[in-house]
């Protein structure tokens, strides 16, 4: 009897979750909306690189090396070079790659 238990919670588990999970870097589109917002700190509606830096999430930064930073932000973050991302371009930033298109 446990294990119809422990697999039916399990089963609910995944339908609660799963779309959570399912969006780029496991956040919801609002979940991203609240990180640009809180990370856009003189809130011109876009964040500078130095703003972008202090959003990270910390463990990202522990995982990732100033080099490693520096190419996400000149290559897929500010690929049009001009010093900042507005808000759309951060919420189509698929975490896996590149920009949504």
């Amino acid at each position: 009897m446990n294990l119809k238990i422990f697999v039916a919670a399990s089963m609910l588990a995944v339908v609660v979750a799963g779309p959570a999970l399912a969006q780029p870097g496991g956040m919801t589109p609002e979940q991203r909306e609240a990180r640009f917002t809180a990370g856009d700190t003189n809130k011109d509606g876009k964040l500078d690189k130095k703003e972008w830096l202090a959003s990270i999430p910390a463990g990202m930064k522990a995982n990732a090396t100033d080099d490693q930073l520096e190419q996400m932000w000149s290559s897929r973050l500010d690929a049009d070079g001009d010093g900042f991302i507005t808000k759309e371009q951060f919420l189509a930033l698929r975490m896996g790659g590149g920009q949504q298109h």
